[in-house]
């Protein structure tokens, strides 16, 4: 029976180093696996990430815009003073006895000078 025991622990070394070695691959093959099933799922959220920022970026100019617009109703509903001061600018309205003097610049653009069709 001597012989026999000698010849099983002949070299414990080897298993223990097959053992260690199984196991590691065993935990880089779940590591692995791991990263395979997640990968998808982190792009993506990088990707929805980027895209709400964009969105949100988006939608505060809108809400800028927006206020913008409701601050311009708000003064054409109003304020006399807006309306007339639009009218002036825009349309070329004027009081009785009143000039308006308009300075042009001296070399227009062709971008500047646009004609506008008349509605018949």
């Amino acid at each position: 029976m001597q012989q026999l025991s000698s010849k099983r622990r002949r070299n414990p070394e080897v298993w223990s180093m097959a053992n260690r070695l199984i196991s590691l691959l065993i935990v880089m093959g779940a590591l692995a696996f791991l990263m395979m099933a997640f990968y998808p799922e982190w792009t993506l959220k990088k990707t929805l990430v980027t895209r709400l920022a964009n969105e949100k970026s988006t939608l505060s100019g809108e809400e800028l815009i927006r206020k913008q617009r409701n601050r311009e109703v708000d003064l054409l509903k109003n304020d006399t003073e807006y309306v007339e001061a639009i009218a002036r600018d825009k349309i070329g309205v004027m009081k009785e006895d009143e000039t308006i003097y308009r300075l042009d610049s001296p070399n227009p653009t062709p971008a500047a000078i646009t004609a506008k069709p008349a509605n018949p």
